[in-house]
């Protein structure tokens, strides 16, 4: 029993002992890897970074050398440095890093890496390499192939790169509004610029031509990069005025013909900023994208996408293809916006602050969208400078905004709407005469002091000559007439359809809560102020129902897409105010009277919408005209001047509405 007992005992112990051992092993075994993995890990995340330098830190410097190959720490650096600049190498992601033990003191490590190059992404396979124990410290084994998986010494990395055409953005004619092209740059040639006195007088005159401080000119003299035959960059120009110690050249850059005339539609490009890049992974620094208008919307359709190969060279032999690509122009965006009028409608705005809307209402294309003042979009396309962007932006005129698509109280020329909603729902005919004595009216004394105004002291008015003269008294006790009811029944259409445009636009709004709650905002909507709000495109929109029978058009930008009409008034209602709106021109007494053109016949409106904070004070106010083609419709045109009376907005637009003909 006592051998059978020591025995067990000796058992017990060597399994212990034995056990111990190997625990003992396998534990070192997992620290040796935990720090081989450490060094792997440290290695691939500076690599990812292109932070070389790091990376080397991580290699053993005293075996750089091979049979075909001997650098020093430096050259190792050079050589990442060039290979992966030269193919524009971004983003690099390393995956799947192993690291597995061949002996005691040699591992291998393997990962692989993703990247995006100026030719789109690339991901390699089946990198490689040794980890060994170098004088107590892991080390990695460097070589070539650390480039790219099978490269040697004597191997090179090669682009060929061919650029992708940004698409250009032209008007219904094919004529161009944005498109890549070449700007004249500016530049300082600091060997030309003389020194002491001479210098400074020359910067002197440089910055008063080009309207540039002569502290930023400084400042571009001092870049490193500046040697004394450099071409600083100054700014671009459209003129080549000269000056001593400046010189000219020609640039790749995105041109717009039309200029300010277009410039809050079509928008510009500028360079990627980091946001930029973080959203978008295909693109590079130095890439261009769309910052503002159309340019920004259809950026994606507009970009092209680089082409080429990259291989690895062997002297003049390709040994291997790491990425082919095939070169994509951007798609051309062809506008229902004609050049031509675009360009004569803004001219005839005279840098006012106003904008001019023009539809052909019988398919709802969008032959103008023009905003005043404005500002020159060649000046963003290279870089404007801060000094020319600072003009803009303390512009009080507020040169960026685009005025077509803000809204505004769109005064009488809303009249038009409550008149055919009036004749659908028998609230009046075209016969029915309303008696008004003077020039102020309440409907009872709950009004308080607050009386309805109008311009004309007519006493008797049907519609027509309520259109005519304009008359805010008359459509005020048309829309009391008809009751809030009836009345937001009849609005309800124009105002529930919703435009679809390319463009930031708020939704039209007939009040603050969507409802008519007082007598008082009833009578003010129904001429045009109360709290309406439309921006000129949504009233050209609303307003093509009178010059199509009834039919509201909804607008498109796009050329050759269909935008649908819907049924909003009877025709007998619309032909009846379309009517009206003639004699607003051919009538003597008509407020467009003087944008009579012989030989045709003109469906208009003016309006004045008053911005005043109390009655029968002096305060700002916006003009808007409706003129619409009353013999073939082909045209419909809303324009808006601000602090200007509808008067003013007439005699602006009358040489341009004699151009549509």
């Amino acid at each position: 029993m006592r051998k059978k007992y020591w025995l067990l005992s000796l058992l017990a112990v060597f399994l212990i002992t034995g056990g111990g051992f190997y625990y003992y092993q396998w534990h070192q075994r997992q620290v040796t890897t935990t720090a081989v993995y450490r060094v792997a890990r440290t290695y691939t995340q500076a690599f990812s970074q292109q932070d070389f330098t790091k990376m080397l830190t991580q290699v053993d410097t005293e075996q750089l050398s091979g049979g075909d190959y001997q650098y020093t720490a430096k050259q190792v650096v050079a050589r990442n440095v060039a290979v992966f600049g030269q193919i524009g190498a971004s983003k690099l992601q390393v995956k799947q890093l192993k690291v597995t033990r061949k002996s005691a003191k040699q591992y291998q490590m393997t990962f692989n890496l993703h990247m995006q190059t100026m030719i789109g992404a690339l991901s390699v396979q089946h990198y490689q390499a040794t980890v060994q124990l170098v004088k107590g410290h892991w080390r990695v084994l460097w070589t070539p192939a650390m480039l790219f998986p099978h490269m040697n010494g004597t191997d090179t990395v090669q682009l060929q790169w061919q650029q992708g055409k940004r698409g250009a953005i032209v008007d219904r004619h094919g004529q161009a509004l944005a498109e890549d092209g070449q700007a004249t740059q500016a530049g300082m040639v600091p060997s030309r610029l003389g020194s002491g006195s001479t210098r400074s007088n020359n910067l002197t005159k440089i910055s008063q031509q080009f309207s540039v401080s002569v502290a930023s000119l400084k400042q571009s003299l001092q870049q490193q990069w500046v040697t004394k035959d450099s071409f600083v960059p100054i700014k671009t120009v459209t003129t080549k005025p000269t000056l001593t110690g400046v010189t000219y050249r020609s640039v790749s850059a995105r041109t717009y013909p039309s200029g300010a005339a277009s410039a809050q539609l079509i928008g510009y490009v500028g360079e990627v900023t980091a946001a930029d890049l973080k959203k978008h992974s295909e693109l590079q620094t130095g890439d261009n994208i769309g910052k503002t208008g159309l340019e920004r919307y259809y950026d994606k359709q507009l970009q092209g996408r680089d082409g080429g190969a990259i291989t690895i060279n062997n002297g003049d032999t390709v040994s291997r293809t790491l990425l082919k690509t095939k070169k994509r122009d951007g798609q051309t965006i062809k506008l229902t916006i004609d050049r031509t009028k675009q360009e004569k409608a803004y001219q005839q705005l005279g840098n006012k602050k106003g904008a001019v809307v023009t539809m052909d209402p019988r398919n709802g294309q969008l032959l103008t969208l023009v905003s005043s003042p404005s500002y020159d979009p060649n000046k963003f396309a290279t870089g404007i400078s801060p000094a020319d962007y600072q003009k803009y932006a303390k512009d009080a005129a507020q040169p960026f905004l685009s005025r077509f698509t803000q809204r505004y109280a769109p005064g009488s020329t809303f009249k038009m709407l409550t008149a055919g909603i009036a004749l659908d729902n028998g609230t009046i005919t075209t016969k029915t005469t309303k008696q008004i004595s003077g020039l102020k009216w309440q409907k009872n004394s709950s009004w308080g002091s607050y009386k309805v105004t109008r311009v004309t002291d007519a006493a008797s008015e049907n519609m027509t000559q309520a259109l005519v003269n304009s008359d805010n008294i008359w459509f005020a006790q048309a829309g009391l007439q008809m009751g809030s009811s009836a009345y937001l029944k009849g609005l309800q259409p124009f105002f529930k359809t919703k435009e679809k445009l390319p463009l930031a636009m708020n939704y039209a709004q007939l009040s603050n809560s969507g409802k008519l709650s007082s007598q008082i905002l009833l009578a003010d909507t129904a001429y045009g102020q109360g709290q309406l709000l439309l921006s000129p495109i949504q009233q050209a929109m609303m307003y093509s129902a009178i010059g199509n029978g009834g039919k509201m058009q909804l607008p498109t930008l796009i050329l050759n897409k269909t935008a649908k009409q819907t049924t909003v008034l009877k025709a007998t209602s619309a032909n009846a105010v379309k009517q009206a709106l003639i004699q607003v021109v051919a009538d003597t007494q008509g407020t467009a009277h003087s944008l009579q053109i012989s030989g045709h016949n003109i469906a208009a409106k003016t309006g004045t919408a008053e911005l005043k904070q109390q009655q029968d004070t002096t305060g700002k106010q916006n003009g808007f005209l409706m003129a619409n083609d009353a013999d073939n419709n082909s045209y419909l045109m809303v324009a808006l001047l601000e602090d200007s009376g509808s008067e003013d907005v007439v005699t602006a637009m009358k040489p341009y509405i004699e151009s549509l003909y």
